[in-house]
């Protein structure tokens, strides 16, 4: 793997959940789902620092478990774990911290708990990928869509649906299409706290 330099790898966990309640530390095939997530940044066995950041303290306290194998368990501030708290400012609020202690990173890997078959050597790959390339702002994982988009649409309050871009292409002619999965994000941080300052501002 290229030289990755200085890593921050952050997985972001919310207590709260409106669509599945405490969904991160529902059990998935005999373990909290976010312990998924933590195991596979260990197993990548990258040259970073590993942050699980939450307002919650059943999530800090499994990550907290993991303490003796690097995991840094971050208490998020409460206006950061809202409904409507923009991910990028609970990103900064880590980096931030982490400056403060002496650590300044290059290079951030958010990697969402929502994403538990994401394992270690997708995470190298992404690396990888990130340096070997020159990207200049991001990497990001996506899936291939399993239908054309141009099938999808609307369903109004009376049952109609409608605003889809029908044709008389068969579903192998359609141009492949792909989608952002939400399992890897990889940023330069100085870009992470320009997004954060846009968020800011509006």
């Amino acid at each position: 793997m290229a030289d990755a330099g200085n890593i921050l790898v952050v997985i972001p966990a919310r207590g709260g959940s409106k669509r599945l309640p405490r969904k991160n530390v529902l059990p998935l095939a005999g373990k909290p789902l976010i312990c998924w997530t933590i195991e596979a940044a260990l197993e990548a066995r990258l040259n970073a620092k590993i942050v699980v950041t939450s307002d919650d303290r059943e999530i800090l306290g499994l990550a907290q478990q993991y303490e003796s194998q690097g995991i840094i368990a971050h208490k998020r501030p409460d206006h950061l774990a809202s409904d409507t708290a923009a991910t990028a400012s609970a990103l900064t609020d880590v980096v931030e911290a982490q400056e403060g202690a002496g650590f300044t990173p290059h290079t951030i890997i958010l990697l969402q708990p929502t994403s538990p078959l994401r394992n270690a050597s997708d995470i190298v790959a992404s690396l990888d990928l990130f340096h070997s390339t020159g990207c200049h702002d991001t990497v990001v994982s996506v899936c291939e869509v399993d239908h054309p988009t141009a099938w999808v649409g609307t369903m109004a309050s009376n049952s109609v649906f409608a605003n889809t871009k029908l044709s008389e292409m068969r579903s192998q002619e359609y141009a492949k299409e792909h989608r952002l999965n939400g399992a890897i994000y990889i940023s330069r941080a100085d870009v992470l706290k320009i997004l954060a300052l846009c968020s800011r501002a509006s």
